[in-house]
C-alpha cells in the first residue's frame, strides 16, 4: 500500500485559535495521507466566538515562501487556496498557478465571509475567470456563490443551485461544490451540490450543529486537496471529504466554550454512518433489499461462452458470470438457458451480465449490472423474481450509489490496469480497495475486479475483500486447468452455500 505522502501546497491564513485556517488545513491533509506545505498569507486574531483582527504577510515574504516551495521541494501534487488577503498576493499566486504550477490539481475555497465574522480579502469577483480556469474543485458556500455569481435569492429560486454551479463551470471550473450548511437552523439537512460538465449530484446529511462547526470549510477543502493528491476522482473526494467534516462536526476536538466548537480531525473516515445520501438525476434513489449472497463467493471468473461455463464448473468453480455483450446473438436465450442448467447441475451460482429478462426466464441465480445499466433496469422486477443483484462500482461515489439500492453484492474496481475493456476511471489500487472493503464489511458482500493476476492476488486478498473476480486470468492462460487450480487454492471457494 502507498506509504509516501504527496505534497499539498496551502495558501491560507493562520487562525490564532487553531480551529480554522492553516491549522485545520494541515490536520485535514495529514489525516488523508498527504503532507501540507503552508504558505502563510495573513495572520488572524480569532477565537471560537469572533474574529478580532487580521494582518497580512507582506507580498514579498509570501513570494519568497512560494519560490522556496517550488524550488526546494519535490513535485507538488495539489494546491489548496483559502483566504487571499490582498490583490498583490492574489496576483502572485494566480501567476504561479498559470505558469510553474500549471496542470496541478487546485482546490479553491473562496473565503468571502467566515462564519465567525467578516474578513478582509482580495477582490475575488473581478479575478473570478482567472481563478476558475486554474481550479479543479471550487468550493464556495451558498452565500459566497451567490455573491460571486451576482445572483439574488429570486434568481436562485427560479434557476436552482445546480444551475448556479453550472455558472462557475461555464466560466472554467472543472468541478464545483456549493456548500449548503449556512442556511440556518430552520433547514434540517446540509445539502452540498456537486456540478461538473459530466456529472451533477447532491450530497445530503442531517444538519447537526446549526451553522456548522468552526473550520468546517477549511477541513473540507483541504481534505479535497489531499484526496486529489492521492489520485481520487473528484466525485470520490467529494463524498469522502463531506463524511470527514460531518464526523468532525459530530465529534469536535474541543468543547465549544460558548461558541461553535472547532471541527474534529479523526483520520480517514471508516464508518458508513458519516457518509452522505446521494441524489443523482436519472439514477434510482433506493430499492427494496435484494437477497444477499454469501460473504465469500470465492473465485469468480467472468466468461463469454457456455463452453467456458461448463469447463470451469467441471474444475470446481462455484461462482461464475456469463457476459455475452452481443444483444443480437440469435442463440443468446439458449446460451443463457444452457448455462443456467449447468450451474444448477453443479450447484453453483451463475450471474448473467446485463440480460436480466432472459436471466429471469431461465431461472438464473442472479444478474450483474453496471452503473449505466442500473439507470434503465426494472429493479423491482428483478427483485420480485428472486434473483440476486450484483452491481459494478468504480470508486467511493459509485459505491455509495450502488449501496443505496441494497444489492446482493458490490463489485469494487477496477483495482489494476486492465485491457479487457476501456475504462473511464483510473485504477483504484489496493489502498482504496482496502478502505472500501472495510466500509462495507458486515454490510454487503464485496468482490474485487479489474486487472487481478496471480502475481498481485496476495495484495488483493490482504484487503479482506470478500471475493475476487477475473476476466482474462484463466481464459487467456496457456494451461487453464493448472491455472484454475492455483486460483482455487488461493481463493476461498465459497463452499456449498447457495
Amino acid at each position: 500500500m502507498t506509504s509516501k505522502r504527496p505534497l499539498v501546497l496551502i495558501a491560507a491564513t493562520v487562525d490564532s485559535g487553531g480551529g480554522a485556517g492553516i491549522t485545520a488545513d494541515i490536520l485535514s491533509i495529514h489525516d488523508h495521507g498527504a503532507w501540507g506545505l503552508p504558505l502563510v498569507n495573513a495572520v488572524s486574531s480569532q477565537s471560537l466566538k469572533r474574529v478580532a483582527g487580521i494582518e497580512n504577510i507582506s507580498a514579498a515574504m509570501f513570494s519568497n515562501m512560494l519560490d522556496v516551495a517550488l524550488s526546494d521541494w519535490e513535485e507538488i501534487s495539489a494546491v489548496k487556496v483559502g483566504l487571499m488577503p490582498d490583490r498583490k498576493t492574489l496576483d502572485i499566486f494566480l501567476t504561479a498557478l498559470e505558469t510553474k504550477l500549471k496542470g496541478v490539481k487546485v482546490v479553491w475555497d473562496p473565503v468571502l465571509t467566515a462564519t465567525a465574522g467578516r474578513l478582509e480579502r482580495a477582490d475575488l469577483k473581478s479575478n473570478l475567470s482567472r481563478i476558475l480556469k486554474v481550479t479543479t474543485i471550487f468550493t464556495p458556500n451558498l452565500p459566497e456563490a451567490l455573491e460571486l455569481a451576482g445572483w439574488d435569492k429570486d434568481r436562485l429560486k427560479q434557476d436552482g443551485v445546480f444551475e448556479l454551479g453550472r455558472f462557475f463551470v461555464k466560466m472554467g471550473a472543472q468541478n464545483v461544490i456549493i456548500k449548503g450548511g449556512h442556511l440556518g437552523d430552520s433547514v434540517a439537512t446540509a445539502d452540498d451540490v456537486f456540478v461538473s460538465e459530466r456529472l451533477s449530484f447532491m450530497m445530503r446529511l442531517p444538519k447537526a450543529a446549526g451553522d456548522g462547526a468552526h473550520g468546517g470549510g477549511c477541513a473540507l477543502s483541504s481534505a479535497l486537496a489531499a484526496l486529489l493528491a492521492k489520485d481520487y476522482a473528484p466525485e470520490d473526494a467529494a463524498v469522502l471529504a463531506k463524511a470527514y467534516v460531518y464526523h468532525g462536526i459530530l465529534d469536535p476536538d474541543l468543547p465549544s466554550d460558548g461558541g461553535r466548537p472547532p471541527v474534529g480531525h479523526h483520520g480517514l473516515t471508516c464508518s458508513l454512518k458519516y457518509f452522505p445520501e446521494i441524489f443523482e438525476e436519472g439514477f434510482p434513489q433506493k430499492a427494496e433489499p435484494f437477497p444477499l449472497c454469501p460473504t465469500q463467493l470465492g473465485l469468480y471468473p467472468v466468461v463469454d461462452s457456455v463452453e467456458w461455463v461448463e469447463t470451469l464448473l467441471a474444475m470446481g468453480v462455484r461462482t461464475i458470470q456469463l457476459r455475452i455483450k452481443d444483444k443480437n446473438d440469435p442463440q443468446l436465450a439458449e446460451k443463457i438457458k444452457r448455462s443456467v442448467f449447468l450451474s444448477k447441475t453443479y450447484k453453483a451460482r451463475l450471474f448473467i451480465d446485463d440480460h436480466y429478462d432472459l436471466a429471469i426466464a431461465a431461472g438464473a441465480y442472479g444478474v450483474h449490472l453496471g452503473m449505466e445499466d442500473l439507470r434503465t433496469a426494472d429493479l423491482e422486477k428483478i427483485r420480485k423474481s428472486g434473483l440476486r443483484l450484483g452491481v459494478s462500482t468504480h470508486g467511493l461515489y459509485e459505491m455509495l450509489k450502488g449501496l443505496q439500492l441494497n444489492p446482493s453484492y458490490i463489485a469494487l474496481g477496477h483495482i489494476f490496469p486492465t485491457k479487457s475493456k476501456v475504462m473511464p476511471s483510473k485504477p483504484q489500487g489496493v489502498e482504496k480497495l482496502a478502505h472500501e472493503a472495510a466500509l462495507l464489511e458486515n454490510v454487503v458482500p464485496t468482490v474485487a475486479i479489474g486487472g487481478i493476476k496471480l502475481h498481485n492476488l496476495a495484495d488483493v486478498l490482504s484487503t479482506k475483500v470478500g471475493s475476487v473476480a477475473l476476466i482474462t486470468g484463466i481464459t487467456q492462460s496457456d494451461d487453464p486447468l493448472l491455472i484454475t487450480q492455483k486460483w482455487l487454492n488461493l481463493c476461498k471457494n465459497g463452499g456449498d452455500e447457495i
